[in-house]
C-alpha cells in the first residue's frame, strides 16, 4: 500500500460507514412514519422510532469526530 495513508484511509472508511449507517436510519424512521399500521412485530412505534434516533445521533456525532480528525489531517 505505498503512497496510502493508512490512517487517512480508516478513517474516510469511517466516514462512509457512519453517513450509511444514518442514511438506514432515517429510512427506517420514514418506514415507521408512513407505515406503522402494518408493522406488526413493533407494537410500540414510539420506542421503535426512538431507537432509530438514537441511532442516528450516535452516527452523527461519530461523524462529526472523524472529519474534525480529517480536517486536521490535511492542515
Amino acid at each position: 500500500m505505498s503512497g496510502v495513508d493508512v490512517g487517512e484511509a480508516l478513517l474516510l472508511a469511517l466516514e462512509l460507514k457512519y453517513e450509511g449507517d444514518i442514511a438506514i436510519g432515517r429510512a427506517n424512521i420514514e418506514v415507521y412514519m408512513d407505515n406503522s399500521a402494518g408493522i406488526g412485530e413493533h407494537p410500540d412505534i414510539v420506542n421503535a422510532v426512538d431507537s432509530q434516533i438514537e441511532k442516528v445521533a450516535e452516527a452523527s456525532e461519530k461523524l462529526d469526530v472523524v472529519r474534525e480528525l480529517l480536517s486536521t489531517r490535511e492542515e
